[in-house]
């Protein structure tokens, strides 16, 4: 079937009853936003393009407050600091404590403790370790 322009109609879209091509479609087009309802699983919501454009255009923005576009004006992210190739999964795991642990210690015994609350702020910023175990060293420095 041919549309009244002389552009050639799929059959699949014949089917559909459609009774024009896409460029001469008078249907509305559609669009969609991500809609998050967790970290691991997203679904979509399918509605007219104009308003998708939209609502998306917003979320684009920087400093919108999400970690992905920016976060807060304070937030110090910036992704040309993202290492590529770099799992969270590992972050904060008992082999990366252990080794981190190691290295606090031997800071603690050469240097002090200042050097030592130091080193454990860049094992977190190197993302060898979690808040919480950084808090564990922290205990663990000021019990001895």
């Amino acid at each position: 079937m041919n549309c009244t322009c002389g552009q050639h109609i799929p059959d699949a879209r014949v089917k559909l009853g459609f009774k024009e091509c896409v460029s001469c479609s008078s249907q509305e087009k559609y669009g969609f936003i991500n809609i998050i309802n967790h970290k691991t699983g997203n679904t979509v919501q399918v509605m007219p393009r104009e308003q998708a454009e939209r609502i998306n255009k917003v979320g684009d923005r920087k400093r919108f407050g999400t970690i992905l576009k920016g976060g807060s004006k304070n937030n110090n992210y910036n992704p040309k600091n993202i290492k590529i190739g770099c799992s969270i999964s590992f972050i904060g795991s008992k082999v990366n404590f252990e080794e981190s642990g190691k290295r606090v210690m031997n800071v603690f015994e050469n240097d002090g403790m200042e050097k030592a609350f130091e080193q454990i702020e860049r094992e977190i910023k190197n993302l060898n370790i979690d808040k919480f175990q950084a808090s564990k060293l922290k205990q663990i420095i000021n019990a001895l």
